[in-house]
C-alpha cells in the first residue's frame, strides 16, 4: 500500500493559516480586555479616562398625600421608609443614570418613569424603566424613592433586586424582593418579609414578625413578639424573642436567644443546627431535626417535661439528670412542676441540655 506524503509545498501554507488562527485569537482576545477596561472599570492600562463613570441625579419634587395604604413596584430601585408623627405620606426622591458621558446619564435617568396615582385611600407608585441596554453592563439607572410614613398607615414593597431600609416605622407592611436585601431600625409594626436570596437585617424590632424565604438569611433583635419564619437553606438568628417562634428550614442554622418572657417552640430542620437559651412557656412544644444538633440552654424556673429522643446521636445532660438518660438515646424526665413539654428529636444529631444559674 502506497502512502502519499506531504509536498514541502503545502506545509508552509499550514503554518500560514496557523499563524492567522493565532492572530484572529490574539487580536480577539485583545479586543475583550479593552471592552472590559472601557466599560467596566472606564480605564487602559491603569490610565482613567472617566467615559463610564458619568452619573445623573435628578431630583423628584416632593409629594405630600393624606392616604392610608401606599404600594410601591419597581426594580432595583431602593426604597426607604422613615416614620413620621404627621398624618401625611410625604415623598421625595430622585432619578440616578449613568452614561460614557454627562448627556448620556442624564437621558438614562430621564427614561425612568414614575407613575403615582391616588386611588381612593391607595397611594400607588409604580416605576417603569426604559429597556435593558447592552452597553450599560450592570449600571442600570435607577429610583431613589423616601416615603415618610405615619403610624396608622400600612404599606406594600414590590421589588426584584432593589434594597428596602425602613427607619423607625410604626407602620404594618408587606416588603417582597427576588435578590435585594431588607433593613430596618427601630420598627414597631408588623411585618411580613418574601424574598429569594435577599438577606433581612432587622434591629430594635418591637413587634409580630414572619418571614418567608429560599437561601436568604434572618437577623433580627429587639423584642420580637410572635415569629414564624420559613426557608430551605437560609439560616435565621433571633435575639429577644418574647412571643411564639415557628421556625421551618432544611439546611439552615436556628439559632434563638429569648427575652426575660418565657416563649413557645415550634422548631423543624433537616440538616440545620438548631440552638435555644430562654425560658419555655406553658404548654406543649417540640424542636424536630434530622441530622442537625440541638443545644438547649434553659432559664429559670425549671417547669417542664423533658421528652428527649435521638436513634445515631447521644444525649448530653447536667449531672443530676445523667442517671435518667436511657442507653444515651433517650431521656424523660420532669424539672419542678412540669407546666411545659419540650419534645425534641435529633434522627442522627445530638441533643444539648444546659440549665443556667438560678
Amino acid at each position: 500500500m502506497k502512502t502519499d506524503v506531504p509536498r514541502d509545498s503545502e506545509r508552509p501554507v499550514e503554518r500560514q493559516l496557523s499563524r492567522r488562527w493565532l492572530g484572529m485569537v490574539l487580536i480577539l482576545g485583545g479586543l475583550g480586555w479593552l471592552l472590559f477596561e472601557l466599560l467596566i472599570r472606564g480605564t487602559i492600562a491603569g490610565i482613567d479616562l472617566n467615559l463610564a463613570r458619568s452619573d445623573s441625579v435628578q431630583r423628584i419634587a416632593e409629594q405630600r398625600f393624606i392616604v392610608k395604604r401606599v404600594e410601591v413596584v419597581g426594580v432595583n430601585d431602593q426604597v426607604v421608609l422613615t416614620g413620621t408623627t404627621g398624618e401625611e405620606v410625604v415623598l421625595r426622591g430622585e432619578r440616578r443614570g449613568f452614561g460614557w458621558a454627562a448627556n448620556a446619564a442624564a437621558d438614562a435617568a430621564t427614561k425612568i418613569e414614575l407613575q403615582i396615582e391616588q386611588r381612593g385611600d391607595t397611594l400607588h407608585i409604580n416605576v417603569k424603566h426604559p429597556q435593558w441596554a447592552p452597553w450599560s453592563f450592570g449600571r442600570n439607572p435607577y429610583a431613589y424613592l423616601e416615603l415618610a410614613l405615619p403610624s396608622d398607615a400600612t404599606f406594600e414593597l414590590s421589588l426584584v433586586s432593589g434594597d428596602a431600609t425602613l427607619r423607625q416605622v410604626a407602620a404594618h407592611g408587606t416588603i417582597t424582593t427576588i435578590s435585594g436585601e431588607v433593613r430596618a431600625e427601630g420598627t414597631t409594626g408588623q411585618l411580613t418579609l418574601n424574598t429569594t436570596s435577599g438577606d433581612v437585617t432587622l434591629s430594635d424590632h418591637h413587634s409580630e414578625l414572619t418571614f418567608l424565604t429560599v437561601s436568604g438569611d434572618l437577623s433580627a433583635s429587639g423584642l420580637l413578639g410572635e415569629v414564624i419564619a420559613q426557608t430551605t437553606s437560609g439560616d435565621v438568628r433571633l435575639i429577644g424573642v418574647r412571643g411564639p417562634v415557628q421556625v421551618t428550614t432544611v439546611s439552615g442554622d436556628v439559632d434563638i436567644k429569648a427575652s426575660d418572657e418565657a416563649v413557645r417552640l415550634a422548631i423543624d430542620t433537616t440538616s440545620g443546627d438548631i440552638s435555644f437559651s430562654g425560658r419555655l412557656a406553658d404548654g406543649e412544644q417540640h424542636v424536630s431535626t434530622i441530622s442537625g444538633n440541638v443545644q438547649l440552654t434553659l432559664s429559670p424556673p425549671f417547669d417542664v417535661q423533658l421528652n428527649f429522643r435521638t436513634i445515631g446521636g447521644k444525649i448530653d445532660v447536667p449531672a443530676r439528670l445523667a442517671t435518667q438518660v436511657s442507653n444515651a438515646r433517650s431521656l424523660q424526665t420532669t424539672l419542678g412542676e412540669g407546666r411545659s413539654l419540650l419534645n425534641v428529636e435529633a434522627t442522627s444529631g445530638n441533643i444539648t441540655l444546659r440549665l443556667a444559674e438560678q
